[in-house]
């Protein structure tokens, strides 16, 4: 089979596709042909060498993936060859072997996903990160009010556009930022108003405009550093801040309001939440209704052939899609 590996930092240009074995699988295990490959920062994170990674002799990235079962080790029972599968291997962040970047992946059947039979695999492979993350989040562990104002910050990418339409669908007022004027019309087709700034301070004063002094009663923010600091000033009593990255920088100046205010700054990451199986399974239940209508969906920006990884990354690097970006064979 091919296979992307980084055997060492840099650009896109080090993403280099070699021929590897086909995966072998043990009982529990099961092997996909993957069909489509659903793009994240932390990859580019990990290319660059801002994750402290072990490259070994050859990193494979890609934590999402969807295809078809190939075969099936002799203790599975919950899939069987032909099924069209997604899968979310969160040993992709720590195996170097163990990537979604191939055009074939063993995992645990406990890790495979079933899809709606509608969706295409560009579909199937977008919606894991985004959506589990979103919905875990906000749903489960940092649970959204039951009314008030919900700002989700970076909203064009893949998390941001399934965090809107979370929030909306619990009834809050949604207001979505971004630093980009051509973005304005993806982030209110699904519902959200857009507030465009890309200073943290201009964008403080923007959202207070556009709430009328009222406050935020929840922020959903990858961004942290100053953005957070000062959307921290605009919090109601007993909000909610989470945060779930760190692209602005990590210093993270806390103002006092949060004292008086009794505001709760919660940090998520979704592969620590979603390491144990039952729960990822039990998450994945509960959002796999709201994808089989398409109630909630991840926008697909754009698809890019399988060894076409190198001119993806640069796109996403680029900051100019909105939703998600899929390698697809």
């Amino acid at each position: 089979m091919k296979k992307f590996v980084i055997r060492k930092t840099g650009g896109p240009e080090v993403l280099e596709m070699v021929d590897a074995p086909d995966p072998k699988i043990d009982d529990d295990q099961v092997l996909i042909d993957v069909k489509a490959v659903g793009l994240n920062w932390s990859e580019i994170m990990i290319r660059r060498g801002e994750w402290p990674l072990d490259l070994g002799g050859g990193f494979t990235p890609g934590a999402e993936g969807a295809g078809v079962v190939e075969a099936v080790g002799r203790d599975v029972e919950n899939v069987k060859p032909g099924d069209r599968v997604a899968n979310f291997e969160v040993e992709a962040y720590l195996d170097p072997g163990q990537g979604n970047y191939a055009e074939k992946i063993a995992v645990p059947a406990d890790k495979v996903l079933k899809v709606p039979e509608r969706f295409s695999f560009a579909e199937a492979a977008a919606a894991p990160m985004a959506m589990l993350t979103a919905y875990d989040a906000m749903v489960n562990h940092s649970p959204l009010p039951e009314e008030g104002t919900a700002v989700v910050t970076a909203c064009t990418g893949a998390v941001g556009a399934a965090a809107i339409q979370v929030a909306k669908r619990n009834g809050l007022r949604v207001i979505g930022t971004s630093r980009s004027k051509d973005k304005k019309g993806h982030i209110t087709s699904l519902g959200a108003e857009a507030a465009i700034e890309s200073d943290p301070v201009r964008l403080k004063e923007r959202i207070a405009e556009m709430t009328g002094g009222d406050g935020v009663d929840y922020v959903f923010d990858p961004i942290g550093g100053e953005t957070a600091s000062q959307l921290l000033t605009l919090m109601n009593f007993n909000g909610t801040y989470v945060l779930y990255g760190f692209l602005g920088g990590q210093q993270l100046l806390v103002p006092s309001n949060i004292l008086f205010e009794q505001i709760q700054i919660h940090g998520y990451v979704v592969l620590r939440n979603l390491y144990d199986t039952l729960w990822l399974q039990e998450v994945w239940s509960e959002i796999y209704p709201l994808l089989e209508t398409r109630e909630v969906m991840v926008p697909i920006s754009k698809t890019f052939p399988f060894a076409k990884a190198a001119e993806a990354h640069g796109e996403m690097e680029n900051h100019r899609h909105f939703g998600k970006l899929v390698l697809v064979r």
